[in-house]
């Protein structure tokens, strides 16, 4: 098995460590325990177990036998960015298949929009609903691609083009969006 990306197994360990925390909260996983199911390797283990534990996600029993610790727990602080779905996919990203590379372009566009959508000239309920809509788009592709609702995305971006419409200006990033997504889901 060669080894993973970083990122990658950095994910798997916060992911292995939380389904822990909550089957038995008290419980450290060691090693061995890390490793048993063959989703990581020891080469790939040591490292980011360490950065994971600096960073403050994890916490480490350290044993006699360093640099490798005797057993790690996920903290509040690597519960909190594992339930964050939006952040931790940011931090650290599922390994993109051909799906996600095929729109991984998309949530840079999103990010751009809710940039955009903040200096639109609306004003009162019309900028609340606006920021709003720009939000849940925003959510929903922080979801990973297998998990986009395309009827979802089109709907909330056809409400961002009626509140942007209503000014007589377009969002850059919206026309590119829209131009991305009839290209990509027709």
């Amino acid at each position: 098995m060669s080894p993973q990306h970083p990122k990658s197994v950095r994910r798997r360990l916060l992911t292995l460590l939380y389904e822990r925390y909550f089957e038995q909260p008290l419980d450290m996983l060691s090693p061995e325990d890390l490793l048993e199911d063959g989703s990581l390797t020891r080469e790939d283990l040591l490292a980011n177990v360490h950065y994971l534990n600096d960073r403050g996600l994890i916490e480490l029993m350290i044993g006699y036998n360093p640099p490798m610790f005797a057993a790690a727990r996920i903290t509040a602080k690597g519960i909190d960015l594992v339930e964050n779905h939006y952040e931790f996919n940011l931090l650290f990203p599922v390994e993109p298949g051909e799906q996600e590379e095929d729109m991984a372009e998309l949530p840079l566009l999103v990010e751009r929009l809710v940039e955009e959508a903040d200096y639109a000239p609306v004003d009162g309920e019309a900028r609340r609903s606006l920021l709003r809509d720009v939000q849940y788009l925003r959510d929903e592709v922080a979801r990973p691609v297998s998990r986009w609702r395309p009827e979802v995305i089109n709907t909330v971006i056809r409400w961002i083009s009626e509140q942007v419409n209503d000014t007589g200006q377009e969002l850059p990033s919206l026309v590119k969006i829209k131009a991305y997504l009839l290209e990509r889901l027709g």
